[in-house]
C-alpha cells in the first residue's frame, strides 16, 4: 500500500504554504521540515521552489540538507521537483554565474534564448513524451502555469513531457523514483491537482 506521508523542504526560498496546501487536496498527510535528520527518514520528498538557482543551493547548503536530499535521491524512495526544485536536481545551472546542483540527474539549466519574451509566464500546453506514472488517467495536451526564465537541458530518456516556447524544453521529468515538474501544479488546477495525486500513489 503506497503511502500519503510527504515531507517538504524548506529551504527559505520556496512557495510553501501553497505547494503543502495543494499536497493536502490531493490527499496528503504533510510535514516541513529544514532539518537533514528528518529528510533521511521520510517517505516521500517533496522539492519546491521559487527564486534564483545559486541562492536555493547556498540555503540548502547552510542548513546542512545537501547530501540528504542526495542520499534521499539515490535511495528509490520517490521525489519531485516542482519548478526551481526540479531544475535543483540536476548537475549544474549557469543562472547568475555557474552554480552546481544536486546532480540527481546529468543536465544543466539554462537561459532562454533572446527570442522570446522571460519569464515564461502564464498557461502553455503540456506535451506527453512517453508514459509516466504521474499521466495516470490524464488526457495529452493539458495546461499549466509556468513561472521561469530559466529550464533544463538533459537527455530525452528522462524526459516526460514537454512544452513549446521559443523551443521545446522538459516541462517534466522521470527517473526511476525521481520526478520533476517545471510548472507550479497549485496553479495548474485540475491537472496539477491530479499529478500531485499521482505521485502520492507511487
Amino acid at each position: 500500500m503506497t503511502t500519503k506521508k510527504v515531507t517538504v523542504v524548506d529551504y527559505r526560498t520556496s512557495n510553501l504554504l501553497s505547494i503543502a496546501k495543494a499536497l493536502q487536496k490531493a490527499g496528503a498527510e504533510v510535514e516541513l521540515t529544514q532539518n537533514a535528520d528528518d529528510i533521511a527518514k521520510s517517505e516521500k520528498l517533496v522539492l519546491p521552489g521559487v527564486g534564483s538557482f545559486g541562492a536555493a543551493m547556498r540555503n540548502i547548503d547552510s542548513f546542512g540538507m545537501k547530501q540528504s536530499l542526495q542520499e534521499f535521491g539515490r535511495s528509490g524512495r520517490p521525489l519531485i521537483g516542482i519548478c526551481l526544485g526540479m531544475q535543483l536536481l540536476f548537475d549544474v545551472s549557469f543562472e547568475l554565474g555557474i552554480n552546481d546542483g544536486l546532480g540527481l540527474i546529468p543536465g544543466e539549466v539554462v537561459a532562454f534564448n533572446s527570442g522570446v519574451k522571460v519569464p515564461h509566464m502564464g498557461w502553455n500546453q503540456v506535451e506527453f513524451q512517453r508514459k509516466s506514472r504521474l499521466f495516470d488517467g490524464l488526457p495529452d495536451g493539458q495546461y499549466a502555469y509556468f513561472v521561469h526564465s530559466y529550464y533544463v537541458r538533459t537527455d530525452d530518456d528522462c524526459v516526460s513531457g514537454k512544452t513549446e516556447y521559443g523551443l521545446k524544453f522538459p516541462s517534466i521529468i522521470e527517473r526511476e523514483n525521481i520526478f520533476g515538474i517545471q510548472f507550479h501544479p497549485e496553479k495548474s488546477q485540475s491537472f496539477g491537482l491530479r499529478i500531485l495525486e499521482n505521485f502520492l500513489r507511487v
